[in-house]
């Protein structure tokens, strides 16, 4: 009996020492016929005993048989062969070292495509769907330091994986035992990823944990390009992460853990764009399926940022994609130059309104400058110092929100904002405070809007904006001090006509101050209002007004109702001055007095008529008006009392119109 033992032994040893040299040259001989592809390995080994194979330096080529398209240094596999018997398929462990896949796509076709297409089925019979009664299970499996390079040649994107690893010490297939595994990538321009995943089969439950360290923003540079033109990303993204759920319903897993963004760097075609030192999420929740985003915390440290304005673009605006062409065009993929049929998309069902809380909100120490190169002159306005603070963001339902920053010159910007962030229109509250803004940083803008410079002032601005319900009502107090405006520039072709330099000179009190009260309301559903539009419109309109009436805007200054002083009503045949003339009279030459620079004009009307006496008991009129400013100790010219023309209409109003200029450069 014992030499049946030893023959059986003795030819399964031979088996053994056959087998592998048979395999590879079975391989390298027949490669090509079973996969379409040449194949070539340099060492197959096989142990009957252990059940152990080995394979060593495999290559599959690509359809021309001359690069590489997978291949691998060391495969072993062990199998238990007891255990075939009883229906199970027992992998002691699975080794693969040294694997290298290139992938390259173009179109919708793959490298591998070829390969899918020789092991395709023609069959058409029914595929069997009973449940098969074999067990597989596979322990220690490991893949070290393999590599893969993905290519899209018709889109110049790719990605190079240059270290990939994955451990998985048990994984059943047709039991109830849990399974468990990890898998580490190495980046080629910078970062690891590490993911360790266990699974319960008994529940149909699993279990990710996340950790990306380090991953450089580089590594996306091929894919971001179809988002952004620029000239240079840095950055880097590390994350902790766990995900629970059901294997059987992906979307309703639940998410949490931190992601930090650090570094970053922005570089477009005409310099640094944007950039921060660390911006970190700290993630509560998040549940794809409900669509809600649970965040405790989304902090921002060291932002620095840039808008640049030219005529016909902006530094944002060169960051974005080409259009190079407006139309749509049809692509079929198929070789026959016929056009696919085009199907209408599919109605999706309505997805949940996302609910979204953000439990702290802190972005410090941010910087945004604000430069417009369209201006006369550049205009360039750093905001430094800028810290936003938020609490319990919701959609759900009132947030509130702090701004604080520093403005150029040493002044100082404040904002408390209450509102709802998913209808905007419903209800917003806004308080805002300027305060010590040196004037002199918004002369560009005044320049180009009015022709004059500002060479000095300290501007305040205390403004509250309500919406409700889409209606704006917004009150602003706006604070001058010591305003300076040069000379108008002839080379410039102003906006808006206001003489500038007169409306500020009005509006100074005796202290060197401006008090503006200016008040804008409206509709924002309303397609033709805006907001700036309003704001220029009702300051301009402002300035003008006073600008062009300076007698009227130094009679409030002094407490003289100034509805009074725009025409004064006489009688043609009056023999003298009323009461109310006096009081009129006696008020501008209140105002005349004043200031040196204003100049008061009645023009005297009167109907048209033939009557000599008519035309003489004007000018008498005239006269009395001109003795009486006299009196009242008003220097000649301040006050000058003209003929005007006849009133066409022989019931008009016959009286003086009443008008003022301030004598200065405009």
């Amino acid at each position: 009996m014992l030499w049946v033992v030893g023959i059986v032994l003795a030819l399964l040893l031979i088996v053994s020492l056959l087998a592998g040299p048979i395999a590879k040259g079975y391989i390298n001989g027949h490669g090509e016929e079973l996969t379409g592809r040449k194949v070539a390995v340099e060492h197959v080994g096989v142990n009957l005993f252990s059940g152990n194979v080995c394979v060593r330096d495999l290559a599959v080529y690509e359809d021309n048989g001359e690069d590489v398209f997978v291949g691998f240094d060391t495969l072993d596999v062990s199998v238990r062969l007891l255990k075939i018997p009883f229906k199970t398929l027992h992998f002691g462990h699975i080794t693969l070292a040294g694997l290298h896949a290139n992938v390259e796509q173009e179109g919708k076709r793959f490298n591998f495509t070829s390969l899918l297409e020789h092991f395709a089925s023609d069959s058409t019979a029914e595929k069997d769907t009973t449940p098969s009664d074999w067990t597989m299970k596979f322990y220690n499996i490991r893949i070290s330091h393999a590599s893969i390079n993905y290519d899209d040649i018709l889109n110049h994107k790719g990605m190079h994986l240059p270290d990939i690893n994955l451990r998985v010490p048990g994984f059943v297939l047709g039991g109830n035992e849990g399974s468990e595994g990890g898998l580490t990538i190495g980046f080629d321009k910078g970062g690891h990823l590490n993911v360790d995943a266990s699974m319960d089969n008994k529940e149909n439950s699993y279990h990710v944990d996340v950790a990306l360290d380090g991953f450089a923003l580089q590594n996306l540079d091929s894919y971001l390009a179809d988002m952004l033109r620029y000239e240079e990303l840095d950055g880097s993204v590390s994350a902790n992460l766990t995900a629970d759920g059901r294997v059987d319903d992906i979307l309703k897993s639940r998410i949490g853990g931190t992601v930090a963004v650090n570094d970053v760097a922005l570089t477009g075609e005409k310099g640094p764009v944007a950039g921060f030192d660390a911006l970190t999420v700290k993630i509560n929740n998040i549940n794809l399926y409900d669509n809600q985003y649970d965040i405790d915390e989304v902090r921002l440290g060291g932002l620095n940022a840039v808008y640049a304005q030219w005529k016909d673009y902006s530094n944002i605006s060169l960051l974005l994609p080409k259009k190079e062409q407006q139309g749509v065009t049809l692509q079929s993929g198929l070789d026959d130059g016929s056009q696919a049929e085009v199907h209408e998309p599919e109605k999706k069902e309505a997805s949940k309104p996302m609910q979204l809380h953000v439990g702290r909100i802190r972005i410090e120490d941010a910087a945004v400058t604000y430069d417009d190169f369209t201006l006369p002159d550049d205009f360039h306005f750093p905001v430094t110092g800028l810290n936003i603070t938020a609490d319990d963001l919701t959609t759900a339902g009132g947030n509130n929100a702090q701004v604080r920053a520093t403005l150029p010159g040493g002044g100082h910007l404040m904002v408390r904002w209450k509102g709802d962030i998913v209808n905007i229109k419903s209800y917003q509250d806004l308080f805002l405070t300027i305060k010590g803004l040196d004037m002199k940083q918004l002369s560009p803008w005044a320049v180009a809007y009015t022709g004059y410079p500002i060479e000095d002032g300290i501007f305040g601005l205390t403004t509250r904006l309500n919406i409700t319900n889409s209606n704006l009502d917004n009150q602003n107090k706006i604070d001058i001090f010591k305003a300076k405006v040069g000379d108008r520039r002839k080379d410039v072709d102003r906006e808006v006509k206001i003489p500038l330099k007169a409306a500020l000179y009005i509006l100074k009190d005796k202290d060197d101050k401006i008090l503006i009260d200016m008040p804008v309301k409206g509709n924002v559903d309303n397609p033709e209002f805006n907001y700036m539009k309003v704001v220029w419109k009702t300051l301009g309109n402002l300035l003008v007004k006073v600008a062009t009436s300076p007698a009227r805007a130094l009679g409030s200054a002094l407490g003289i109702n100034s509805d009074e002083l725009e025409f004064m009503a006489v009688e043609p045949d009056q023999h003298g001055l009323t009461s109310e003339q006096y009081h009129i009279l006696s008020d501008l030459s209140t105002i005349a007095m004043s200031d040196s620079k204003v100049t008061i004009t009645l023009t005297q009307q009167m109907p048209a008529s033939d009557d000599e006496d008519a035309a003489k008991r004007a000018e008498w009129l005239n006269e009395q008006v001109r003795r009486y400013i006299a009196e009242q100790g008003v220097p000649e010219g301040r006050i000058v009392v003209v003929a005007g023309e006849p009133l066409a209409d022989p019931k008009a109003k016959a009286g003086y119109a009443i008008t003022s200029e301030m004598n200065m450069e405009d």
